[in-house]
């Protein structure tokens, strides 16, 4: 998004935002902000669109298509990763974030529940 909006220092500026990407939760939004507050002195306007940009840019990541990779990974329905991600969080806080897939993961495949798992389509098995 800084290259299509040709904001000065890109690299820079992008190495900020995915370093604090790496926190889970609030890291993404600290970066984005932290870059809008180093944007500023070049304008207001310049700055206001990347904060746009990004947010839309991040919203679309972490709720389309982190849980449909995520659920290829471990097999269980987007929509159960998603929830299991807000559970996760609300009852563990950071460390809720970290450990809600793996166990939620593992509580679906030791209690056999396949109505959670990602529906994927196999083909009939042959009879002889």
């Amino acid at each position: 998004m800084l290259l299509i909006l040709q904001v000065p220092y890109t690299l820079a500026l992008a190495a900020i935002a995915g370093s604090f990407d790496l926190i889970p939760g609030i890291g993404a939004t600290l970066g984005i902000g932290l870059v809008c507050l180093i944007l500023l002195p070049k304008g207001f306007l310049l700055s206001l669109q990347v904060l746009i940009s990004c947010i839309v840019l991040q919203q679309v990541e972490e709720n389309l298509l982190m849980p449909r990779i995520m659920g290829d990974s471990v097999n269980l329905n987007p929509i159960v990763l998603f929830f299991a991600l807000l559970v996760g969080a609300t009852v563990g806080g950071l460390a809720g974030i970290f450990l809600a897939i793996p166990l939620t993961g593992t509580i679906v495949s030791l209690l056999d529940l396949k109505a959670l798992q990602a529906g994927r389509e196999t083909a009939p098995p042959c009879s002889p």
